[in-house]
This record gives structure tokens, C-alpha cells and sequence, in this order.
């Protein structure tokens, strides 16, 4: 090699050398914006351990939970339980940082090898959780309604069809026929307690059928974004109609990645969309992401040798076909049962006891209305909503995006096992999926206040945090930083899940 090509040689390593060290600096600001977000959220979960407890049995505006309920199942946590689970979340971050200073402690991260070791033992213990742990009371929503009327003694004016959850409700009142008849139950509360560990079963499988996209993330960062979600609190046996709803959406959401694979076909994403409409109509304002997803279906090569009004034909029966047949059934199960159309529109209508379905703009008018959009006390509701569900999951979306944007993402993977940038139509599907959630949540006026209707609310974390799970890895493609970034956020988020859970075990009675 003559003098010009090894000096070329040699400036060509130099170039890479520094490349990867650059790359490797992006990836060290972004772990260290997670953890600041990480310590932070877990100082003011010990700031709220330190306010005056509520009064009473409900609290009143001014007392500290209602200002913090997000963060408030904290106090109820045994003082030990929380000191260690503050030692749980600062010891990742010390050992990666340590590892940083002394480059020999340093490790690629988890070891590849089959998942199914331990995810599928941690599914299983969480089954025998949702039935060993169940919530004890019917404080939240519409849970004690729903137990006595469901159950009530005279047949006709017992709830059997409701249009809030058309097949929720039906099936709830089906279990609960027959378990009157055989066990003598006299009320709906032993219902709930085996159907909605049975909806958080399909709930755990489509986490494990999503953890094995190997295309999404690491096997343990969606198991462990999706399984410590405030939301498993629906799994515990809780009393109201958004176990199987959740559940829904998160199938939905993995035939959704899998359609975008080109390994499941539209029509089946469209399916079991459908059927979570009829189990909560909220759930439609999914419909924007089917329809984008039929767009990139159309767009698929196996499409594209078909003439363009064939596609179109195609895509329309794909979605229309299934929506329309579960909606049709859904129309005669209601009308068969007395409760059709006229019902919908009158008594049964949405928007709970004043029928309004959006927060009002600029005056609070009814007893249901609890403040204005642009308003502090709407926007505390929004924040702790996300704070008792999802606490990580948009401060973590908007970390990613603030590393690509400031050129801290690692848009050209350097690392052996980084994923790829992009895959066609995950990005937008992901997107208008946890937008349009958001928008609802902001938009939607609750019946009982954000506090009570965090259940309605809390199906909006599903779409952010699958897509939270596709964005880590694209920012943070050497594993040991993706490991020392998402881990902290994942024990802070169950244990603020395991407080959640721990403080329905505990017994509430209604003044």
C-alpha cells in the first residue's frame, strides 16, 4: 500500500472512530434526560407522602388528593416498601454510570437468547396476582352501580344491555345469571372478579405476542413498558367496562404492527377492532389509525400489481365488512333485548348525566361539568391522569423526539444489534393512534371528575406506550444504554403500579 492509500486508510478508521464516540455521547445525554425525568417523578412521589391526609372518606377540593391524586397511592405504601423501591430505581442508574466511568464493568446489556423463559413465568405470576389481589370496593366510577343493578332483584329493572358497553355489560349480566342460579350470588362484584382477570390474560397475551416482534423492541422493554401501565389495575378484578376494552385495543394494536409486517391481513385488525367498539364505544376514536393502516396496506407490493379501483375496493371491504357486521349484531342484540335504537338516543345517550360529551370552552354549566377546557384545574386532571397511568411513557416520548430533533438520536445505527431506523407505516399508525387517545382525554367531559373516571381514560396509554417501545431502540441502539435508560423507568412505574394495586386491596366504605 502505497503512502496516499494508507494515509487515506488511516483517516477513513479516524472518521469512524469518532463517528461512533459521537454517537455513543448522543446516546449518554438521552440516558441521562430519562434518569433527571426518572429522579424527578420519584421526588415528587416522595414530596406527596409528606402532605396532610384526606379528612374524610372522599376528598374535597382543597385537600392535597384531590390536587395529587395521580401520585397519591403512594401514601398508602408501607414507609419500608417505598425506600426500597427508591433504592430500586436510583441502583440501575448508578451502575450505568459507574460502568461509564470504569469502562471494564461494562456489559452489552440483556443477553439475547429465548424470551419465553422469563416473560412467560412473569405472565403467570401475574395471573395468579389479578385473582390473588382483587379491589376490594366499588369506589371508582360506576362501580357501584353496576354491582347492584346488574344483580337487581326485580328482572325488569335490572341492567342487562347498556349502550355505554353494549357486549361488556351483556356478558356481565349473562355470568352473572348463571352464577345466581348455581352459587347464589347476590350481587355482580364476584363477576367482575373472574371475568376481568380472564380480560387480563388476552390483555397478557397480546403483550407477549408483542414482546416477539422482534422488528418493535427487546423482548423485556415491551413486556415491561406494557405490564407496569396503572392501567393492570383493570385486571384486578375491577368493577366497570374497560377490562376486555383494553384488552381490545392492545390486540388490536400488535395486528395492527403485524398487518404493517405484511403478516396478518387487514380484515382481521379491522375484526377485532370492531368487537372493542362493541365492548366500549369510546374506542373508536381508534378509527383514524385503522384507516391509515389500510392506507399502507393498499400501498403493500402485493397490492400495487392490482389496478388502483381494485385496491380501493379491497381495502374498503377489508374494514368496512367487519365494522359492519359486528355493528349489525350489536344492533340486534340491543333491539332483541329491549333496548335499541330509541334508548341510544334518549335515556342510554353518551355523555354521561347532563348528555355533553366535550368539556365546555369557556363556562361550567351543569353539576357534571367540572371546569373549563383551558383551565389549571383541567390540566391537573390531565397530568395526574397520566401520572397514576402511564408516568413515563410521554416524558420518555418526549425525550426521543427532543434526541432526534437536536441531532442526540442515533439516526445511523453504529452498533452490531441496532435496529432500524424505520419500518414502512409504523411511525404515522403509532402516531395518530396515541394523538388521537390524547385528544379524546383532553377533549371528553367526565362524568365524575378525572380522579373517578381515570379508568375511561386510562385505554389512552396503550398506543403511547407501544409507540414509546419502538422509539427507544431507534434512539438508544447499543443495548447497554437502552438497559440503563429504560430500566429505572420501568420499576418506577410498577412500583407506583404495585402502590396503585395495593391501596384497592384495602378496605372503603361509602360515607
Amino acid at each position: 500500500m502505497g503512502a496516499p492509500g494508507f494515509f487515506f486508510w488511516a483517516l477513513h478508521d479516524r472518521i469512524d472512530a469518532m463517528s461512533l464516540s459521537i454517537t455513543l455521547a448522543r446516546q449518554r445525554s438521552t440516558v441521562a434526560a430519562l434518569h433527571l425525568t426518572a429522579l424527578l417523578l420519584l421526588g415528587l412521589r416522595l414530596y406527596v407522602r409528606t402532605l396532610p391526609p384526606t379528612p374524610g372518606a372522599l376528598p374535597g377540593p382543597a385537600d392535597a388528593e384531590s390536587v395529587w391524586w395521580g401520585l397519591w397511592p403512594v401514601t398508602y405504601a408501607p414507609g419500608w416498601a417505598v425506600a426500597m423501591g427508591a433504592l430500586a430505581v436510583i441502583a440501575p442508574m448508578l451502575v450505568f454510570w459507574w460502568s461509564e466511568r470504569w469502562p471494564q464493568l461494562r456489559s452489552q446489556g440483556a443477553r439475547q437468547g429465548s424470551s419465553w423463559r422469563y416473560l412467560l413465568p412473569a405472565s403467570l405470576a401475574l395471573v395468579a396476582a389479578f385473582f390473588a389481589f382483587p379491589i376490594v370496593h366499588t369506589r371508582w366510577g360506576d362501580a357501584y352501580i353496576l354491582t347492584h343493578a346488574i344483580a337487581w332483584p326485580d328482572p325488569a329493572l335490572r341492567l342487562t344491555h347498556s349502550w355505554q358497553a353494549p357486549l361488556d355489560v351483556w356478558l356481565h349480566g349473562l355470568v352473572w345469571r348463571w352464577g345466581n342460579e348455581t352459587w347464589g350470588w347476590a350481587d355482580a362484584m364476584p363477576v367482575y372478579r373472574l371475568l376481568s382477570p380472564l380480560a387480563g390474560m388476552v390483555y397478557l397475551a397480546g403483550v407477549l405476542m408483542l414482546s416477539q416482534s422482534t422488528s418493535l423492541a427487546p423482548a423485556w422493554l415491551s413486556f415491561g413498558l406494557l405490564t407496569t401501565l396503572g392501567l393492570m389495575q383493570l385486571f384486578f378484578g375491577y368493577v366497570e367496562n374497560y377490562s376486555f376494552a383494553a384488552a381490545g385495543v392492545l390486540l388490536y394494536l400488535w395486528l395492527g404492527w403485524e398487518v404493517l409486517q405484511r403478516r396478518q391481513p387487514l380484515w382481521a385488525a379491522a375484526t377485532v377492532l370492531a368487537l372493542t367498539h362493541a365492548t366500549h364505544p369510546s374506542t373508536v376514536i381508534l378509527a383514524p389509525s385503522l384507516l391509515c393502516l389500510g392506507w399502507h396496506w393498499a400501498r403493500t407490493p402485493a397490492q400495487r400489481n392490482q389496478s388502483q379501483p381494485r385496491i380501493v375496493l379491497l381495502t374498503i371491504l377489508a374494514i368496512g365488512l367487519p365494522m359492519l357486521a359486528v355493528a349489525g349484531g350489536v344492533l340486534w342484540m340491543m333491539a332483541a333485548g329491549g333496548h335499541g335504537i330509541q334508548a341510544l338516543l334518549t335515556h342510554d345517550r353518551p355523555g354521561g348525566g347532563d348528555g355533553r360529551w366535550f368539556v365546555p370552552l369557556w363556562e361550567a354549566t351543569t353539576r357534571w361539568e367540572h371546569y373549563t377546557l383551558f383551565s389549571w384545574p383541567h390540566l391537573r386532571d390531565l397530568l395526574n391522569q397520566q401520572l397514576l397511568v402511564a408516568p413515563v411513557i410521554w416524558p420518555g416520548i418526549v425525550i426521543a423526539y427532543w434526541s432526534i430533533v437536536m441531532g442526540r438520536g442515533a439516526s445511523k445505527a453504529t452498533d452490531a444489534n441496532a435496529r432500524p431506523t424505520t419500518t414502512g407505516g409504523a411511525q404515522p399508525f403509532l402516531a395518530i393512534a396515541a394523538l388521537a387517545y390524547l385528544l379524546f382525554i383532553a377533549i371528553w367531559n367526565p362524568d365524575y371528575g378525572g380522579q373517578r373516571d381515570w379508568d375511561l381514560f386510562s385505554l389512552a396509554a396503550l398506543p403511547a406506550t407501544v409507540w414509546l417501545a419502538w422509539l427507544l431502540p431507534r434512539v438508544l441502539p447499543t443495548p447497554r444504554y437502552l438497559v440503563g435508560g429504560a430500566a429505572p423507568l420501568i420499576l418506577l412505574q410498577g412500583l407506583h403500579m404495585a402502590a396503585w394495586v395495593y391501596q384497592n386491596t384495602l378496605p372503603w366504605t361509602w360515607p
